[in-house]
């Protein structure tokens, strides 16, 4: 069973897909597992993974929350308006009106986070105690984005207008977003999460490189309860190579199977 739905975090709406067991009508409790997308995704994401994802975890008796952060897909706002610190807000949001629901064990929660998703759902994941965390491609230095993005001409027009065109992207992005790459360290916030941690991320991804995912597994060693890394061969930053897919999508179905019905 899958429905639209709409939750408000700092007055602003945000919309998302909940899909729901089969069972949702009984007065059973199921654990619950929230998806942020990516920077310029949305809650389909890249090739419809997320859909898929969530589609899979729900025939696993897991409720699934995938929402748009504000500015992207169908929530509220301008993209030009998010920075690292709404997207944190937001996933916040999705986790408390999940944890809402009549029909959410709330201490069976996991959270998972693709590319810069992952810097929301490591914060969400460290600061309400989650049980289970899954980064996806994950962005572990921020200030590497900014790096990427950051040319020259951007640059000027940003120091001139506060808001510059992002050549290939055909998006708009804020001065207030750059500065705030500089801003948040998800690898230390890493070293505070308790427990269970899953990465995966392809050998041959040409955005994110595997420096990132060797980071967080390093930083999951301070506290996490359970830590472990896939690296798979081919499958690019988001995936998108068959035998890729699916087993990204088979070991995180499996891993949150296996750590939220404990």
């Amino acid at each position: 069973m899958e429905k639209p739905v709409v939750f408000q975090k700092h007055n602003y709406p945000l919309t998302g897909i909940l899909h729901l067991p089969v069972e949702e009508k009984t007065e059973k409790k199921f654990p619950g597992v929230i998806l942020c997308h990516g920077f310029s995704g949305n809650k389909s994401e890249s090739h419809f993974i997320f859909t898929r994802l969530a589609r899979n975890l729900a025939s696993a008796r897991m409720v699934c929350l995938r929402f748009d952060f504000m500015g992207s897909g169908d929530s509220w706002g301008y993209f030009e308006d998010m920075t690292l610190e709404t997207e944190i807000q937001d996933a916040s949001g999705a986790f408390e009106y999940l944890s809402e629901q009549p029909f959410i064990d709330k201490n069976k929660i996991g959270i998972l986070g693709l590319s810069m998703g992952a810097i929301s759902a490591v914060t969400t994941a460290t600061r309400y105690k989650l049980k289970a965390l899954c980064l996806w491609s994950p962005v572990a230095f921020p200030q590497v984005l900014k790096k990427k993005i950051l040319t020259a001409r951007l640059k000027k027009t940003l120091e001139e207008k506060d808001v510059a065109y992002l050549q290939g992207f055909g998006l708009r992005i804020s001065k207030e977003f750059i500065d705030s790459l500089s801003k948040i360290n998800p690898v230390d916030m890493a070293k505070n999460f308790s427990g269970d941690a899953l990465i995966v991320h392809s050998k041959n991804d040409s955005v994110i490189n595997l420096m990132h995912a060797f980071s967080y597994l390093k930083a999951f060693h301070y506290c996490a309860k359970t830590k472990q890394l896939i690296i798979t061969e081919k499958g690019g930053h988001t995936f998108a190579f068959e035998e890729a897919e699916n087993m990204a999508l088979e070991k995180t179905k499996e891993f949150f199977a296996s750590t939220l019905f404990t």
